[in-house]
Protein backbone atom coordinates (compact mmCIF):
# COMPACT_ATOMS: atom_id res chain seq x y z
CA UNK A 1 0.00 0.00 0.00
CA UNK A 2 1.16 3.42 -0.83
CA UNK A 3 2.63 5.65 2.37
CA UNK A 4 0.39 7.54 4.40
CA UNK A 5 0.11 10.95 3.43
CA UNK A 6 -2.23 12.94 5.80
CA UNK A 7 -2.65 12.59 9.66
CA UNK A 8 -5.85 11.50 9.67
CA UNK A 9 -8.16 9.24 7.53
CA UNK A 10 -12.11 9.14 7.94
CA UNK A 11 -13.74 6.10 9.40
CA UNK A 12 -15.16 3.53 7.27
CA UNK A 13 -19.19 2.21 7.00
CA UNK A 14 -19.50 0.18 4.35
CA UNK A 15 -23.22 -1.12 3.75
CA UNK A 16 -24.56 -3.98 1.02
CA UNK A 17 -27.68 -5.35 0.29
CA UNK A 18 -28.63 -8.90 -0.27
CA UNK A 19 -31.64 -10.39 -1.57
CA UNK A 20 -32.20 -13.45 -0.15
CA UNK A 21 -29.19 -14.95 3.11
CA UNK A 22 -26.43 -16.32 1.13
CA UNK A 23 -23.27 -17.23 3.97
CA UNK A 24 -20.99 -17.69 1.10
CA UNK A 25 -21.52 -14.71 -0.67
CA UNK A 26 -21.70 -12.37 2.73
CA UNK A 27 -18.69 -13.42 3.58
CA UNK A 28 -16.91 -12.84 0.54
CA UNK A 29 -18.61 -9.23 0.88
CA UNK A 30 -17.19 -8.81 4.36
CA UNK A 31 -13.58 -9.51 3.39
CA UNK A 32 -13.93 -7.30 0.40
CA UNK A 33 -15.34 -4.41 2.81
CA UNK A 34 -12.36 -4.94 5.11
CA UNK A 35 -9.72 -4.72 2.56
CA UNK A 36 -11.16 -1.48 1.18
CA UNK A 37 -10.98 0.06 4.71
CA UNK A 38 -7.22 -1.08 5.12
CA UNK A 39 -6.68 1.13 1.73
CA UNK A 40 -8.05 3.53 2.98
CA UNK A 41 -6.19 3.55 6.09
CA UNK A 42 -9.82 4.15 8.28
CA UNK A 43 -8.94 3.79 12.05
CA UNK A 44 -12.50 2.55 12.53
CA UNK A 45 -14.06 0.29 10.10
CA UNK A 46 -17.86 -1.02 9.89
CA UNK A 47 -19.41 -3.28 7.76
CA UNK A 48 -23.49 -3.95 7.48
CA UNK A 49 -25.70 -5.61 5.46
CA UNK A 50 -29.26 -5.89 4.80
CA UNK A 51 -31.14 -8.88 3.39
CA UNK A 52 -34.42 -8.77 1.64
CA UNK A 53 -36.81 -5.92 1.71
CA UNK A 54 -36.50 -4.73 5.68
CA UNK A 55 -39.30 -2.34 6.81
CA UNK A 56 -38.68 0.95 7.82
CA UNK A 57 -38.20 0.59 11.49
CA UNK A 58 -35.72 -2.22 10.85
CA UNK A 59 -33.92 -0.27 8.96
CA UNK A 60 -33.60 2.45 10.83
CA UNK A 61 -32.70 0.22 13.39
CA UNK A 62 -29.12 -1.31 12.05
CA UNK A 63 -28.27 1.82 10.73
CA UNK A 64 -28.23 3.05 14.46
CA UNK A 65 -26.54 0.87 15.30
CA UNK A 66 -23.62 0.48 13.01
CA UNK A 67 -23.34 4.55 13.36
CA UNK A 68 -22.98 4.09 17.24
CA UNK A 69 -20.38 1.20 16.34
CA UNK A 70 -18.27 4.17 14.65
CA UNK A 71 -18.87 6.58 17.44
CA UNK A 72 -17.88 3.99 19.75
CA UNK A 73 -14.94 3.05 17.64
CA UNK A 74 -15.75 -0.55 17.53
CA UNK A 75 -14.74 -1.82 14.46
CA UNK A 76 -16.63 -5.03 12.76
CA UNK A 77 -14.60 -8.19 13.55
CA UNK A 78 -12.15 -8.65 11.11
CA UNK A 79 -13.52 -11.01 8.75
CA UNK A 80 -12.46 -14.53 7.29
CA UNK A 81 -12.39 -15.23 3.49
CA UNK A 82 -14.09 -18.54 3.16
CA UNK A 83 -12.18 -21.99 1.16
CA UNK A 84 -14.06 -21.97 -2.34
CA UNK A 85 -14.19 -25.68 -2.87
CA UNK A 86 -14.03 -27.05 -6.10
CA UNK A 87 -16.08 -29.36 -7.94
CA UNK A 88 -15.87 -32.54 -7.37
CA UNK A 89 -18.58 -34.05 -10.36
CA UNK A 90 -16.77 -36.38 -12.46
CA UNK A 91 -14.28 -35.17 -15.04
CA UNK A 92 -15.32 -34.64 -18.78
CA UNK A 93 -13.02 -34.11 -21.37
CA UNK A 94 -13.17 -30.51 -22.91
CA UNK A 95 -14.38 -29.83 -26.18
CA UNK A 96 -14.90 -26.25 -26.47
CA UNK A 97 -13.40 -23.47 -23.98
CA UNK A 98 -13.58 -19.73 -24.30
CA UNK A 99 -11.17 -17.19 -22.64
CA UNK A 100 -12.74 -13.30 -21.54
CA UNK A 101 -9.54 -11.35 -21.00
CA UNK A 102 -10.92 -8.47 -18.87
CA UNK A 103 -7.95 -6.04 -19.41
CA UNK A 104 -8.73 -2.35 -20.55
CA UNK A 105 -4.60 -2.81 -22.68
CA UNK A 106 -6.56 -5.72 -23.54
CA UNK A 107 -4.42 -8.20 -26.00
CA UNK A 108 -1.27 -5.86 -24.89
CA UNK A 109 -1.88 -6.67 -21.13
CA UNK A 110 -0.59 -9.25 -19.02
CA UNK A 111 -4.03 -10.54 -17.98
CA UNK A 112 -4.11 -11.37 -22.19
CA UNK A 113 -0.39 -13.04 -21.63
CA UNK A 114 -1.40 -15.47 -19.36
CA UNK A 115 -4.44 -16.39 -20.69
CA UNK A 116 -3.15 -16.56 -24.41
CA UNK A 117 -0.74 -18.94 -23.23
CA UNK A 118 -2.63 -21.16 -21.51
CA UNK A 119 -5.32 -21.40 -23.70
CA UNK A 120 -1.96 -22.10 -26.30
CA UNK A 121 -1.55 -25.14 -24.49
CA UNK A 122 -5.37 -25.68 -24.02
CA UNK A 123 -5.91 -25.76 -27.51
CA UNK A 124 -2.59 -28.07 -28.34
CA UNK A 125 -4.54 -30.83 -26.51
CA UNK A 126 -7.29 -30.66 -29.00
CA UNK A 127 -9.68 -28.53 -27.66
CA UNK A 128 -11.90 -25.47 -29.39
CA UNK A 129 -10.68 -22.01 -28.08
CA UNK A 130 -11.85 -18.58 -28.56
CA UNK A 131 -10.45 -15.34 -26.99
CA UNK A 132 -12.82 -12.81 -26.17
CA UNK A 133 -11.73 -9.05 -24.91
CA UNK A 134 -14.11 -7.85 -22.57
CA UNK A 135 -13.51 -4.34 -23.09
CA UNK A 136 -14.41 -3.76 -26.75
CA UNK A 137 -17.46 -5.85 -26.31
CA UNK A 138 -19.16 -4.83 -23.37
CA UNK A 139 -20.80 -1.38 -24.74
CA UNK A 140 -21.55 -3.22 -28.17
CA UNK A 141 -24.90 -5.16 -27.74
CA UNK A 142 -23.59 -7.13 -30.88
CA UNK A 143 -20.42 -8.20 -29.49
CA UNK A 144 -21.84 -8.50 -26.16
CA UNK A 145 -24.69 -11.12 -27.53
CA UNK A 146 -21.98 -13.15 -29.16
CA UNK A 147 -19.72 -13.12 -26.07
CA UNK A 148 -22.92 -14.45 -23.81
CA UNK A 149 -23.34 -16.87 -26.73
CA UNK A 150 -19.89 -18.13 -26.46
CA UNK A 151 -20.06 -18.70 -23.02
CA UNK A 152 -23.51 -20.47 -23.09
CA UNK A 153 -21.64 -22.81 -26.04
CA UNK A 154 -18.60 -23.35 -24.16
CA UNK A 155 -17.79 -26.33 -22.00
CA UNK A 156 -15.18 -24.02 -20.03
CA UNK A 157 -14.77 -20.50 -19.47
CA UNK A 158 -11.82 -19.25 -18.12
CA UNK A 159 -11.30 -15.44 -16.77
CA UNK A 160 -7.94 -13.27 -16.90
CA UNK A 161 -8.62 -10.20 -15.43
CA UNK A 162 -6.05 -7.59 -13.33
CA UNK A 163 -7.23 -6.45 -10.02
CA UNK A 164 -8.66 -3.48 -9.16
CA UNK A 165 -9.22 -2.39 -5.56
CA UNK A 166 -9.30 -5.67 -4.41
CA UNK A 167 -11.53 -6.38 -7.11
CA UNK A 168 -12.48 -6.99 -10.89
CA UNK A 169 -12.61 -4.35 -12.96
CA UNK A 170 -16.01 -2.60 -13.91
CA UNK A 171 -16.39 -3.54 -17.02
CA UNK A 172 -15.94 -6.66 -16.12
CA UNK A 173 -18.37 -7.11 -13.37
CA UNK A 174 -20.70 -5.82 -16.12
CA UNK A 175 -19.83 -8.41 -18.26
CA UNK A 176 -19.91 -11.51 -15.44
CA UNK A 177 -23.91 -9.50 -15.16
CA UNK A 178 -24.96 -9.70 -19.04
CA UNK A 179 -23.83 -13.22 -18.58
CA UNK A 180 -25.57 -14.11 -15.29
CA UNK A 181 -28.87 -12.64 -16.65
CA UNK A 182 -28.82 -14.55 -19.60
CA UNK A 183 -27.03 -17.40 -18.65
CA UNK A 184 -28.26 -21.27 -20.71
CA UNK A 185 -26.41 -24.33 -20.99
CA UNK A 186 -25.57 -27.49 -19.38
CA UNK A 187 -22.82 -28.13 -16.87
CA UNK A 188 -20.45 -26.11 -17.96
CA UNK A 189 -17.04 -24.96 -16.07
CA UNK A 190 -15.39 -21.99 -14.75
CA UNK A 191 -12.16 -21.14 -14.02
CA UNK A 192 -10.43 -17.59 -13.22
CA UNK A 193 -6.68 -16.27 -13.64
CA UNK A 194 -5.72 -12.79 -11.84
CA UNK A 195 -2.54 -10.94 -11.73
CA UNK A 196 -1.75 -7.46 -9.70
CA UNK A 197 1.02 -5.40 -9.11
CA UNK A 198 1.60 -6.26 -5.52
CA UNK A 199 4.70 -8.86 -5.07
CA UNK A 200 2.51 -11.03 -2.87
CA UNK A 201 -0.08 -13.24 -5.31
CA UNK A 202 -2.57 -13.45 -1.85
CA UNK A 203 -3.69 -9.94 -2.93
CA UNK A 204 -6.19 -11.31 -5.77
CA UNK A 205 -7.80 -13.80 -3.00
CA UNK A 206 -10.40 -11.60 -2.14
CA UNK A 207 -11.27 -11.31 -6.10
CA UNK A 208 -10.95 -14.85 -7.00
CA UNK A 209 -13.68 -15.12 -4.02
CA UNK A 210 -16.00 -13.55 -5.87
CA UNK A 211 -15.26 -15.36 -9.16
CA UNK A 212 -16.14 -18.83 -7.47
CA UNK A 213 -19.33 -17.24 -5.99
CA UNK A 214 -20.62 -15.80 -9.62
CA UNK A 215 -19.43 -19.75 -10.56
CA UNK A 216 -21.64 -20.92 -7.75
CA UNK A 217 -24.67 -18.70 -8.04
CA UNK A 218 -24.81 -19.52 -11.99
CA UNK A 219 -24.60 -23.44 -12.21
CA UNK A 220 -21.09 -23.53 -13.20
CA UNK A 221 -18.56 -25.80 -11.84
CA UNK A 222 -16.03 -24.21 -10.19
CA UNK A 223 -12.51 -25.50 -11.52
CA UNK A 224 -10.21 -23.32 -9.14
CA UNK A 225 -7.86 -20.43 -9.88
CA UNK A 226 -4.58 -18.88 -10.19
CA UNK A 227 -2.95 -15.68 -8.89
CA UNK A 228 -0.10 -13.92 -9.96
CA UNK A 229 1.84 -11.39 -7.80
CA UNK A 230 4.23 -8.63 -9.53
CA UNK A 231 3.82 -10.34 -12.66
CA UNK A 232 3.17 -6.79 -14.42
CA UNK A 233 6.55 -5.65 -13.98
CA UNK A 234 7.99 -8.92 -15.49
CA UNK A 235 5.60 -9.81 -18.80
CA UNK A 236 3.89 -6.05 -19.11
CA UNK A 237 1.84 -7.40 -22.16
CA UNK A 238 4.93 -9.76 -23.68
CA UNK A 239 3.96 -13.26 -25.18
CA UNK A 240 4.89 -15.57 -22.70
CA UNK A 241 6.37 -18.08 -25.79
CA UNK A 242 8.46 -15.00 -26.24
CA UNK A 243 9.92 -14.98 -22.66
CA UNK A 244 12.08 -17.50 -20.77
CA UNK A 245 14.17 -17.39 -17.39
CA UNK A 246 12.10 -15.73 -14.95
CA UNK A 247 9.04 -16.36 -16.63
CA UNK A 248 9.73 -20.35 -16.52
CA UNK A 249 7.88 -20.72 -13.52
CA UNK A 250 5.06 -19.21 -14.94
CA UNK A 251 4.68 -21.06 -18.05
CA UNK A 252 5.08 -24.04 -16.01
CA UNK A 253 2.38 -23.53 -14.29
CA UNK A 254 0.01 -22.29 -16.94
CA UNK A 255 1.00 -25.94 -18.41
CA UNK A 256 -0.07 -27.76 -15.20
CA UNK A 257 -3.55 -25.75 -15.21
CA UNK A 258 -4.05 -26.14 -18.79
CA UNK A 259 -3.23 -30.55 -18.58
CA UNK A 260 -5.79 -30.29 -15.82
CA UNK A 261 -8.31 -28.18 -17.80
CA UNK A 262 -8.59 -29.81 -20.58
CA UNK A 263 -9.44 -32.84 -19.01
CA UNK A 264 -12.60 -31.10 -17.17
CA UNK A 265 -10.27 -31.23 -13.55
CA UNK A 266 -10.11 -28.78 -11.40
CA UNK A 267 -6.35 -26.64 -11.18
CA UNK A 268 -3.89 -28.61 -9.06
CA UNK A 269 -2.79 -26.75 -6.04
CA UNK A 270 0.84 -27.33 -7.60
CA UNK A 271 -0.17 -25.19 -10.45
CA UNK A 272 -2.10 -22.28 -7.68
CA UNK A 273 1.77 -22.68 -5.95
CA UNK A 274 4.10 -22.09 -8.97
CA UNK A 275 2.65 -19.46 -9.68
CA UNK A 276 1.93 -17.67 -6.24
CA UNK A 277 6.01 -17.85 -5.96
CA UNK A 278 7.12 -14.06 -5.82
CA UNK A 279 8.47 -13.07 -9.21
CA UNK A 280 11.25 -10.64 -7.76
CA UNK A 281 12.01 -10.09 -4.03
CA UNK A 282 9.81 -7.66 -1.81
CA UNK A 283 13.15 -5.35 -1.72
CA UNK A 284 13.31 -4.99 -5.11
CA UNK A 285 9.81 -4.44 -6.20
CA UNK A 286 9.77 -1.49 -3.61
CA UNK A 287 12.78 0.36 -5.51
CA UNK A 288 11.66 -0.17 -8.90
CA UNK A 289 8.02 0.68 -7.61
CA UNK A 290 9.14 4.02 -6.21
CA UNK A 291 11.56 5.16 -8.69
CA UNK A 292 9.12 4.66 -11.31
CA UNK A 293 6.35 6.85 -8.77
CA UNK A 294 8.97 9.09 -9.39
CA UNK A 295 9.50 8.82 -12.80
CA UNK A 296 5.74 10.01 -13.33
CA UNK A 297 5.65 12.56 -11.03
CA UNK A 298 8.53 13.79 -13.23
CA UNK A 299 6.39 14.38 -16.01
CA UNK A 300 3.95 16.58 -14.38
CA UNK A 301 6.61 18.74 -12.75
CA UNK A 302 5.96 17.32 -9.16
CA UNK A 303 8.69 16.90 -6.99
CA UNK A 304 7.41 16.12 -3.51
CA UNK A 305 5.75 12.87 -3.77
CA UNK A 306 4.66 13.38 0.05
CA UNK A 307 2.90 16.93 -0.38
CA UNK A 308 -0.83 17.37 0.38
CA UNK A 309 -2.79 19.20 -2.41
CA UNK A 310 -6.37 18.35 0.10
Amino acid sequence: HHQKRYEKYPNVLTVGWMNQSNAQAEAVFRYLAHRNAINMYAKTAVCGLVTGQPSEADLTSLTESWLDAIASASSSPVPALPTQAVSSAEATPIRKAVLLVGSPRTRKSTSASLGTYLFEQIKSRGVETEIIQIYTSINSPQKSQAMIDAVNNADLTVLAFPLYVDSLPAPVIAALEKISTNRSGGNSKFAAVANCGFPEAHHNDAALGICAEFASQNGFEWLGSLALGGGEGLVHGTPLNEMSGPAIPIKKSLEIAAEALSNGQPIPQSARDLLAKPVIPNWLYKMFGGFGWKQSAKKYGVKDLSSRPY
